[in-house]
């Protein structure tokens, strides 16, 4: 079962595939980097209401629209099968599953690298 989180995002990446909206355009008007909305779209990170009711007006869509699960589809629930679509031999599930840690991995490398100021100054402290 999907976190809301990952609803929304899949959701906010279905809204952006239909309206042909590039998600650094998204970015820009939320005011917000590419990497924190990645995240969103990702589910990796929580959304307050205010970025939800935002993106609702920037995508002129109702909040309904985001947090409707329905709309997802079955092979929409991993964002690598998203992107590369279903496979059925037991190597290509090997190999989507080491590019699911792959971009976890460089997730995790690029919040580290967006935050390192932050953990400079705690461990000067």
């Amino acid at each position: 079962m999907l976190s809301t989180n990952e609803i929304i995002g899949r959701n906010i990446l279905n809204i952006l595939n239909e309206k042909d909206i590039k998600q650094t355009q998204l970015a820009e008007k939320l005011d917000i980097t590419k990497q924190t909305l990645n995240k969103i779209i990702h589910g990796r990170r929580n959304i307050s209401i205010d970025e939800i009711k935002k993106i609702c007006d920037i995508l002129c869509v109702d909040m309904e629209r985001l947090t409707n699960e329905d709309d997802l589809k079955e092979e929409e629930q991993e964002p690598i099968k998203l992107f590369m679509g279903e496979v059925n031999s037991k190597e290509a599930k090997r190999g989507l599953m080491h590019a699911q840690k792959i971009m976890d991995m460089i997730l995790f490398h690029s919040e580290i690298q967006e935050k390192k100021g932050i953990l400079q100054e705690v461990w000067d402290d």
